[in-house]
């Protein structure tokens, strides 16, 4: 583990803008119909139950109670796998109804172009996929990251040609597969006309290390029998490793933004870079005082924080030209635009693109046992009268609260952080 932290590359992330998101003022909220899902991933931290499909009625109750507790302006509609609940049509006009922004978490298993058409004709405002390499997806077993840009390209396409939705993706990565992390860097800039989004997000389980004990308040627990256990053991990757994957194939690769932790503040939890490019050239970035400016400014105006922009803009990142007085990487990224025109007046009239990719580093358990969870979580969701991590939501489901881990004072062991 030496080795690998020796040849990592290194984000201040004090030197970023901290993004403003809170527990109760947040652009993203996170529900799910059922957790039912029609795939087994092999890292999930859920237990697929065919018999949690809640009633249009019960899944507005939980709505109900989410908004009295949390400013948002999308809500994340997923599960398991929401596209399989026989309601989604209605849960999506609900949602839609409640004047939030309905995107569908998906695997995308049972989308077709006429299903995504009746969504969209329902309110849906966009889709992320869920696609990666454990996935044990019919059709596609033993597929690395790179042979799966095919499927992504498929459901970007998909989207892409029925129109006005937000296409995004999210990619789970283990340790086997971190070196295709630029591989899916790469295929996402390059359908930046389609993509919106891509989060990678490093596998997370429990330590399986007899130094720490695993509590539900008194109740002692066997880490085995949790969800989180897994059926291997996968080490945790940081966000740093997989930043330097980022970097060997975009070198200038930048970070405007981040969410810390809730027990370490400059952990990089959630990493944020914005990207200008065309089809054929990334220009540069958004920087933090760019960033500054959208968050709060949409919130001075509409009184909440963004989540996803309107579908079209994504294509017309000129619109960010004015905050390049303010900005020192927009004005880097437009400066870059204006001498390419220069060489060909052409170019002029080619699209500019505005394309996210956030990088994660997901709970880390520290040396003590405690946990570093996300400051400022934008996937909270609401069990039982409670707003919680739904990366979490199954020990809330089972036992009321949150899994803590207690190291054994007997014990001497290191756990990466």
């Amino acid at each position: 583990m030496n080795s690998i932290k020796n040849h990592l590359p290194e984000v201040n992330t004090l030197g970023l803008y901290r993004m403003p998101w809170s527990f109760s003022d947040n652009p993203f909220s996170w529900l799910e119909p059922t957790r039912n899902c029609d795939l087994s991933c092999e890292y999930c931290y859920q237990e697929h139950n065919p018999r949690s499909y809640k009633t249009v009625a019960e899944f507005e109750s939980d709505l109900k109670g989410l908004l009295k507790l949390r400013k948002c302006d999308a809500i994340n509609i997923a599960g398991g796998e929401p596209l399989i609940h026989p309601d989604i049509l209605d849960i999506v006009a609900l949602v839609k109804s409640h004047g939030l922004k309905p995107v569908l978490i998906t695997n995308g298993n049972r989308l077709t172009k006429e299903f995504a058409r009746d969504l969209k004709a329902a309110g849906a405002y966009g889709f992320t996929f869920h696609v990666d390499s454990l996935q044990n997806r019919p059709g596609w077993e033993g597929k690395d990251e790179k042979e799966l840009n095919e499927l992504r390209q498929y459901f970007a396409d998909m989207i892409f040609e029925e129109g006005g939705l937000v296409c995004g993706f999210n990619t789970t990565i283990v340790p086997s597969m971190l070196h295709q992390v630029g591989n899916v860097i790469k295929w996402t800039i390059s359908n930046n006309d389609r993509v919106a989004t891509n989060m990678i997000i490093p596998v997370r389980q429990v330590p399986k290390d007899d130094c720490l004990e695993y509590y539900a308040g008194s109740q002692k627990l066997d880490a085995d029998q949790t969800v989180y256990a897994g059926r291997y053991d996968y080490r945790p990757i940081t966000a740093m490793e997989l930043y330097r994957e980022a970097l060997k194939v975009v070198p200038d690769f930048t970070f405007n933004s981040y969410l810390g932790g809730t027990m370490v503040p400059n952990a990089p939890k959630w990493l944020f870079a914005n990207i200008i490019a065309s089809r054929q050239k990334i220009y540069g970035y958004l920087g933090p005082k760019g960033m500054e400016i959208i968050q709060n400014g949409f919130h001075l105006i509409k009184g909440g924080y963004i989540s996803y922009l309107r579908p079209e803009i994504y294509q017309h990142a000129k619109l960010l030209l004015p905050l390049a007085a303010f900005d020192k990487g927009l004005r880097k990224a437009f400066g870059r635009y204006l001498l390419s025109i220069l060489t060909n007046p052409l170019r002029i009239f080619k699209k500019l693109t505005f394309q996210t990719i956030i990088i994660m580093q997901p709970q880390d358990f520290l040396e003590n046992g405690e946990q570093d969870m996300c400051d400022g979580c934008p996937n909270r969701t609401y069990i039982n009268g409670r707003l919680v991590s739904e990366c979490r939501g199954e020990d809330y489901i089972k036992h009321g609260r949150m899994i803590q881990a207690v190291r054994k004072v007997e014990s001497v062991c290191y756990v990466e952080a």
